[in-house]
């Protein structure tokens, strides 16, 4: 019998999960979010009650998934402004999901700004998965976008070109442009994604805010 995910909610305090596995249901709440410790906590959560535990310390167990580097990871910055480190995400699919996490935790309690670098796409696919990346950063009403390089001006040119949209596309050449941007720009409570760092070293980026102790 298999463990049925009713709903996932990501917030700036971490993900919550409701579950149902036979007559037993719960939440799994984690101090972590993204998607990717959410899969991570459904497979502890399965894995517990294929070993035989009881769904209480299965639901335990899967609550304490820790966050995973380089995925939507938590660092609070110096201005108060959360900071979702997410520069493992090398694919559409991944930074995709990862917007989605963004959006979903700041909707309706603070400022969304992504920064987004070139993706890790076979060359048939590039345009393709650049120029949709920027659209659903309009869909999903992300308040600013920082494209950084060339390689990923697609990202920048998509999303500029939804008229609908309330928020700003910026593109910038490197991490010292993307840098001055978000000093500039970053509030205290703004939530902020990294993410997209397969051929953009965003990594650099976000040692270079972390260390900064205020702004």
């Amino acid at each position: 019998m298999t463990v049925v995910v009713d709903d996932v909610r990501h917030t700036l305090e971490g993900a919550v999960i409701d579950v149902r596995h036979g007559d037993e249901a719960g939440t799994i709440r984690l101090e972590a979010l993204g998607d990717a410790v959410v899969d991570a906590a459904l497979t502890t959560l399965e894995s517990a009650l294929a070993a035989g535990g009881a769904w209480a310390d299965a639901l335990a167990a899967a609550a304490r998934t820790a966050e995973i580097p380089g995925r939507c990871r938590r660092i609070p910055l110096g201005n108060g402004a959360l900071l979702l480190d997410d520069t493992a995400a090398r694919t559409r699919h991944e930074v995709g999901r990862s917007l989605k996490v963004l959006a979903d935790a700041a909707r309706g309690r603070t400022r969304s700004l992504a920064v987004l670098g070139e993706l890790d796409s076979e060359p048939a696919e590039w345009f393709d998965d650049h120029d949709g990346l920027g659209r659903l950063v309009v869909r999903l009403d992300v308040s600013q976008l920082i494209v950084v390089g060339h390689g990923a001006r697609h990202t920048a040119t998509a999303a500029g070109l939804e008229g609908s949209w309330d928020g700003e596309s910026v593109l910038v050449a490197d991490l010292d442009e993307a840098y001055a941007v978000l000093r500039s720009h970053l509030r205290p409570g703004d939530a902020l994604l990294i993410s997209a760092a397969a051929r953009t070293p965003l990594a650099d980026l976000v040692d270079r805010l972390t260390q900064e102790a205020s702004w």
